[in-house]
């Protein structure tokens, strides 16, 4: 038995929707019992998983307020999580009004290719080391920074050898370092290689009360055009090949050290490179460099830029949005003392 969708009717919700996220040309889709039995369990999951990735309140929070509100009420599809093996944009906002849709595509900008997997093999290892408390020189504060890359590409047991050579040198030579910046050649013998040499780099700074260590990761070398090469290859396509009224992509800043300002002008850099950029409509960044720390709570900033100027931005703090900068002008819509913290 085969049955025959017409989506331009509607006569199955899901199957409609899926078929314009596979762009399909046709206007008439033929599903078989299996075919459909797969996309209800598909829409259930889809369903229950709404929530599952980190970026999810993000893109629902900025739709919320996007275009003066507009966006509120649409339904939100996410043809990613439906489709695991072909390339699909993160989330599809339906307006209920008109019918209008809003594709929108979320990355996070690196500052340097391979970050989320180099901080991942740093924060299991070196943050350790801070652990220990014996570490601490009253009255001084003791940044220690390893070198971007140091433990990949490095063999679980080498890797030991090498955060305790670190550890170890820190509390001989801690009481001794120079207040300012300084560098440390540190070399360490892993067993069937040659010695490692690893340059430490230190800055030390006067603390009031019982001190404090941070080992922190220093960035050498400057890849940040490889960075963007490699998110606009992954993520432009799925935009211009998403059938949408608009198309949105979220660029998430995470870093103090990228600023929006380098951020597009790189990606503007690449234009000739990338000439489907001009069927993205809008570029916006997404501020979560404090968010989720005592410092900044749940604080977000959405920013849209046009050159060296703000020409829109949303902010939020616990979920509600308390200013909005739109068309040229400024709106405080809540009370940051209003908002529960």
């Amino acid at each position: 038995m085969r049955t025959t969708v017409d989506p331009s009717r509607g006569a199955c919700d899901f199957p409609e929707r899926y078929a314009i996220l596979s762009r399909r040309p046709s206007t008439e889709l033929e599903w078989n019992d299996t075919t459909l039995a797969e996309c209800d369990l598909r829409w259930q999951a889809q369903s229950m998983s709404m929530s599952n990735t980190r970026e999810d309140p993000f893109i629902k929070l900025f739709i919320s307020a996007y275009e003066r509100g507009s966006w509120a009420d649409a339904k939100l599809l996410k043809p990613d999580a439906i489709d695991r093996t072909n390339p699909a944009v993160d989330q599809i906002a339906t307006r209920e009004s008109d019918g209008k849709t809003l594709a929108i595509e979320h990355t996070i900008v690196e500052p340097f290719v391979g970050e989320k997997q180099d901080f991942a093999f740093f924060k299991a290892a070196f943050l350790k080391i801070e652990e220990d408390k014996s570490l601490a020189v009253p009255g001084r504060w003791i940044r220690v920074f390893v070198p971007v890359g140091l433990l990949r590409q490095v063999k679980p047991a080498e890797r030991v050898v090498i955060v305790d050579a670190v550890h170890s040198w820190i509390q001989a030579n801690r009481l001794v370092l120079p207040d300012g910046s300084s560098e440390h050649r540190l070399s360490m013998a892993i067993k069937g290689q040659k010695a490692c040499d690893v340059t430490l780099h230190v800055e030390v700074v006067p603390l009031a009360g019982p001190g404090d260590l941070h080992v922190r990761r220093l960035q050498a070398e400057n890849d940040f055009e490889d960075v963007i090469e490699s998110s606009l290859s992954r993520k432009v396509p799925k935009l211009v090949n998403t059938v949408a009224d608009k198309r949105i992509l979220l660029l998430e800043r995470q870093h103090m050290n990228l600023t929006p300002r380098h951020i597009l002008q790189e990606i503007e850099r690449r234009r000739p490179s990338f000439p489907d950029l001009a069927r993205v409509d809008e570029i916006w960044i997404v501020e979560t460099i404090f968010y989720g720390t005592p410092f900044g709570g749940t604080y977000l900033r959405f920013e849209l830029h046009h050159g060296n100027e703000i020409v829109g931005s949303f902010d939020f703090k616990g979920g509600t949005l308390i200013m909005k900068f739109e068309d040229g002008v400024a709106e405080v819509v809540r009370r940051v003392n209003e908002v529960p913290a």
